[in-house]
């Protein structure tokens, strides 16, 4: 992996509503905690925060360097808070790690070879598990993401489980080994599926208007 990254960051003294005038002038609030540690107010910009979380793996270790300290702290983003309309970052929280000590961090499942997987040219239909996988690792060997290749399955009904993935050394995945990654299901089942959500979903709309009904009358007789 490549070495840590360095995100400047300086103390913050504002708080609670007052932080949404650093929000104006361009500056994230955040927070940096971790086990056994006090948890530290602080503040970046949100182009610095851009310039080194933006296009790097999302369990990636790097180094904080809050102004006034003069040692770095080993941090990983946990948690991106943003608004929920206009999806601007708001708040991140970084957690400080220790580098010898294993962490817990999820990693997305991607899905290749379904071009040449054989029950998918035969007609099936490729259903997509967990999209995720929590895994335990020292921090500098936690990956973000996860490679399945599925073009070994030959029949309807196989799949590829969390025991089938080719996990980097030091990594261990803390799923169920029979958690479903991926499976091919046969063309008739996925039609019977698609019918029976289409039947549902005309089921509730025809109890729509009861339900209007009812709420109606006990707005009528409540009044």
């Amino acid at each position: 992996m490549p070495d840590p990254l360095t995100l400047q960051l300086e103390p913050r003294s504002l708080t609670g509503k007052k932080v949404r005038r650093l929000r104006r002038e361009g500056i994230i609030p955040g927070n940096v905690y971790g086990r056994g540690r006090p948890s530290v107010a602080v503040q970046a910009t949100l182009d610095e925060l851009r310039r080194v979380f933006r296009g790097h793996d999302r369990n990636q270790v790097v180094n904080a360097q809050i102004a006034g300290e003069s040692d770095t702290r080993p941090v990983v983003l946990r948690d991106v808070q943003r608004h929920p309309v206009s999806h601007d970052v708001e708040h991140v929280d970084l957690y400080h790690i220790d580098l010898s000590r294993p962490i817990h961090a999820t990693a997305v499942v991607h899905i290749v070879g379904e071009e040449t997987c054989p029950a998918v040219t035969l007609g099936g239909v490729l259903v997509q598990g967990l999209g995720s996988v929590m895994l335990e690792a020292l921090p500098m060997d936690m990956p973000s993401d996860l490679t399945i290749d599925v073009s070994g399955l030959e029949h309807f009904g196989q799949s590829m489980h969390v025991s089938d993935l080719a996990l980097p050394e030091g990594v261990r995945a803390l799923a169920e080994p029979t958690a479903q990654l991926a499976t091919v299901i046969a063309p008739r089942l996925a039609e019977e599926d698609e019918v029976g959500e289409e039947a549902a979903e005309g089921v509730e709309g025809e109890e729509a208007p009861a339900e209007e009904a009812t709420e109606a009358a006990e707005t009528e007789t409540t009044a």
